[in-house]
């Protein structure tokens, strides 16, 4: 058991309660600045900055964009940049002031980028060098006018452009109830929605977070996942202001610089998409750095393959490995798998968080039984308020006062919950059900398999009968040999014959949107 670190007037431990006396993630911020502002809050490019230094900036920042841009409380402030410190002044700056974080996905098209930003329509904007020509075109198609503040590429600090009169301190009727983050969603099957979070949902999801991973005051925190990911939003950098922890930031996610942030900041925690980890596991370099401060690698995003799972346990037998779950319109993370069950359970996202309430249910509503498939569906009251600018549209997938996610899942007798895919994503051959994603794994066992995708087509000819073809898209392995016949075998050891899929294709890359998610309407 950890002995509590004090924090202020607050004692954190493992599963640390947070009470009413910091009604938003602002007072986080200014309450950690107050007991602990010499503590380091955020590191980047080799600069340690303390929570005074940082807020010293943010306060300067704040009072720019009142003063320049006529920021108030409510108004919306975008920031488009990769991963920099300056990132971290932005956000913090727009708390500070009551305003509305707008993180943007920098991997948008140019379509989808015109469209959040013509949707949030943001008083003020933070444009990184790096792609001020799509965002600039992008505004100019959304017919919106924000303050553009430019950020330029070789900045390594917290500070730019924040030359103001003077410092803005936290606005005071900022609450609960107020928004604090709209962030949109991946669009997978149509434009991007935007998911808006108040500052009391944002102090839930930091207390299951801390429940979820054991974060602690003492713990340095590698951020390698995209600022504008909700991992980052709506957990890190609130949970870090809230125990008065660093955050080290990756510019990039490449293995080799991980591994030397890891080393010289003594990162004790490591959050990513399998994709990434997968990365990690291959790079030569793993075995030879010394990664010995960490204690936490954490997943999420989409299935890890069991062999990536294996392969960070060999590696890291002491470190804990968590799966964890959560959708951008829950308002926290809901499941997480315990370190012990990585390996034997890697199937599995986990078990909900004890706030969490859920059921799966059948086409008409009803409870299924255990082991069985099912939709995955929330109470109200774990899911955000609405979508920005888009009323009712919620409420299209309530039912109930359940929240219905369109995810198959099924739950087992100890509590263990399992995704077996989206719902629209369901095949049916011959009258069978087939779930994509439980073929999807199926192949990622074979280790000559990098990635795949699986999708129904319709049969045609002499199949016509069948309704549907199970179709496999398959990445190999660089360098492997792999034919359709090598999937077909793969699958009848583990599949029954209507499963197996019917029709194979390979490629070299999988078309995904910006937030890295297969889309899978352009494979068929």
């Amino acid at each position: 058991m950890l002995a509590p670190t004090r924090i202020g007037n607050h004692t954190a431990t493992e599963g640390i309660a947070i009470t009413g006396t910091l009604p938003h993630i602002a007072a986080f911020w200014e309450n950690t600045c107050r007991a602990l502002p010499n503590a380091p809050a955020c590191i980047y490019r080799g600069h340690t900055h303390s929570f005074a230094e940082a807020d010293a900036v943010i306060g300067a920042l704040a009072g720019y964009l009142r003063e320049q841009a006529g920021v108030q409380r409510g108004d919306r402030v975008a920031i488009a940049m990769p991963n920099c410190g300056a990132y971290f002044s932005a956000y913090w700056a727009a708390v500070r002031l009551g305003a509305i974080v707008v993180p943007v996905n920098i991997r948008l098209r140019d379509e989808e980028l015109a469209h959040v930003i013509a949707n949030a329509e943001p008083r003020a904007m933070f444009v990184h060098e790096q792609i001020a020509a799509a965002v600039d075109s992008a505004i100019s198609t959304a017919q919106v006018s924000p303050h553009v503040v430019r950020v330029p590429a070789d900045d390594d600090g917290l500070a730019f452009a924040a030359d103001a009169d003077t410092t803005a301190d936290i606005c005071p009727e900022l609450c609960g109830e107020d928004l604090a983050v709209i962030l949109y969603t991946s669009g997978t099957t149509g434009l991007p929605k935007g998911a808006i979070m108040r500052h009391q949902d944002l102090l839930f999801n930091v207390r299951n977070a801390i429940l979820a991973h054991s974060f602690r005051h003492e713990d340095v925190h590698l951020l390698a996942i995209p600022f504008f990911a909700p991992t980052a939003s709506y957990s890190l950098l609130p949970s870090c202001a809230y125990l008065g922890s660093p955050v080290v930031i990756a510019p990039q996610p490449h293995p080799g610089q991980l591994f030397d942030l890891i080393d010289s900041h003594h990162c004790s925690t490591f959050i990513g998409v399998p994709t990434l980890f997968h990365l990690v596991t291959q790079d030569p370099r793993l075995q030879e750095a010394d990664l010995s401060s960490l204690r936490l690698i954490a997943y999420s995003g989409s299935p890890m393959p069991a062999r990536t799972i294996t392969r960070l346990r060999q590696r890291f037998p002491q470190v804990a490995l968590h799966n964890f779950f959560g959708l951008t319109e829950t308002i926290s993370i809901t499941h997480v798998l315990p370190s012990a069950d990585a390996v034997t359970k890697a199937e599995a996202i986990g078990k909900a968080l004890p706030e969490i309430h859920t059921k799966i249910v059948d086409e008409t509503g009803e409870p299924v039984p255990v082991g069985e498939i099912g939709e995955l569906c929330f109470r109200r009251d774990s899911i955000i308020p609405g979508y920005w600018r888009q009323e009712g549209k919620l409420e299209e997938s309530i039912r109930g006062g359940w929240f219905h996610t369109g995810d198959f899942a099924s739950c087992d007798e100890h509590g263990y919950f399992y995704v077996h895919g989206r719902k629209k994503e369901m095949i049916i051959v011959a009258g069978q059900n087939v779930y994509a994603l439980e073929v999807e794994k199926v192949i990622l066992r074979c280790p000559d398999v990098r990635e795949v995708a699986v999708i129904g087509v319709e049969a045609t000819g002499a199949r016509a009968a069948l309704g549907e073809l199970v179709k496999a898209v398959v990445v190999p392995q660089p360098g492997a040999q792999l034919g359709e016949l090598d999937i077909k075998r793969h699958c009848s050891q583990h599949l029954p014959s209507y499963k197996v899929p019917q029709v194979v294709a390979f490629c070299e890359e999988l078309p995904k949107n910006a937030a890295g998610k297969v889309l899978k309407r352009e494979l068929k």
